[in-house]
């Protein structure tokens, strides 16, 4: 009899514990059967750790909860505040992000001359007439920029020196034009040879000034031989600034200044706002130097100027008065008590409570 035939009819039997066996047999033929870690006791794993070479620090570390506690997320919270309450008395916002300086408006002739308006000019006879005439309406009308550019140059190109101030409108449009292209070399060159006959034109001066800031304005680090030769140039333009703005005050002495006492005044302020702009790029080159530096005296002069009375309503002084003010913060020492600033000892709260006051007031001239 075979007895495999017989032992195939009898019933095997099963441990209750093998139905849970055979039901992931499949899975544990490819990955195993691995109880669930918290199945094996701290103490054993540690004597598991133990046999196996573990570090008794590693093994510590290891059987710490992965998540924080309340102190400690209490103590995240107290350092995140007090560094958030540093950065917020130390580096205020005004000394990264400092106003951009305004100009009082770009010097200008006036709008644009048209055939309705021409017959009210008194010199539209003048040869003269003709071109600007013809300029306006390049520039205005068809708004061909490069085009009335080209047509001013090849017009003053034939016009003797001599005749240059008989042409002072041709070339005070021209200078316009080339601020707005932002051609800033030919503007220097076009208002430096303008400046050699008439060194007193306010426009030639105000024009000439702008051309050399806007360009050193653009240069990002400066070598100790550019420096001074920038500086030298910063104060040669200071000074063939003052001729014209003294030239300018004995206009206003003329008895027919009243009839044009407005205009000479915007003259004399954007002037002086560009030279108030040529002692901060000079105290900028010496860089930005505080307390008893020779450099501070370009700074206290620049807020002189902003001081002054023909500037006392300007917003642009204003706004160049929170950039030095800024400037001198972002060098003062932490526990400095104060600094001299126009000859007057001034604490650091005193300076920020100004900064805002200036603020407020430019505020509320924007209403």
């Amino acid at each position: 009899m075979n007895t495999d035939e017989n032992n195939s009819h009898v019933p095997v039997s099963r441990h209750p514990s093998d139905a849970h066996l055979q039901q992931g047999s499949d899975t544990q033929a490819l990955v195993g059967y691995l109880p669930r870690s918290e199945t094996i006791a701290s103490d054993e794993r540690i004597s598991i750790a133990q046999e196996e070479g573990y570090d008794q620090v590693a093994i510590e570390l290891a059987l710490e909860p992965a998540e924080a506690t309340f102190s400690d997320r209490l103590r995240l919270i107290i350092f995140t505040a007090v560094a958030a309450a540093l950065i917020i008395i130390f580096f205020p916002a005004e000394r990264f992000f400092k106003p951009r300086t305004k100009d009082l408006g770009t010097m200008t002739i006036g709008g644009p001359i048209t055939e309705d308006t021409q017959n009210q000019i008194n010199y539209r006879d003048e040869p003269w007439f003709r071109v600007l005439l013809e300029i306006d309406r390049l520039y205005f009308a068809e708004g061909k920029l490069s085009e009335a550019i080209r047509l001013a140059e090849s017009a003053l190109e034939i016009v003797p020196k001599k005749n240059w101030e008989r042409w002072q409108k041709i070339h005070y449009r021209y200078w316009e034009l080339l601020s707005a292209a932002g051609n800033l070399h030919t503007l220097k060159t076009a208002t430096q040879a303008y400046l050699q006959i008439l060194p007193e034109d306010p426009f030639a001066n105000y024009y000439y000034a702008q051309a050399f800031l806007t360009a050193t304005d653009r240069i990002r680090s400066f070598t100790s031989e550019m420096k001074h030769t920038y500086r030298q140039e910063a104060e040669a333009i200071i000074r063939q600034m003052d001729s014209a703005c003294n030239a300018l005050m004995a206009q206003r002495q003329h008895p027919e200044a009243p009839k044009k006492e407005s205009a000479l005044m915007q003259l004399y302020q954007k002037l002086l706002l560009e030279q108030a702009k040529l002692y901060v790029l000079m105290w900028k080159l010496g860089g930005y130097q505080e307390d008893t530096h020779p450099d501070v005296v370009y700074r206290d002069r620049a807020l002189n100027i902003c001081d002054s009375t023909e500037l006392a309503n300007s917003k642009e002084a204003k706004t160049l008065k929170i950039d030095i003010y800024a400037h001198i913060l972002d060098r003062w020492y932490w526990f400095e008590g104060q600094q001299i600033v126009q000859g007057t000892k001034i604490r650091r709260k005193t300076l920020e409570q100004d900064i805002k006051a200036l603020k407020k007031e430019l505020k509320d001239q924007q209403r």
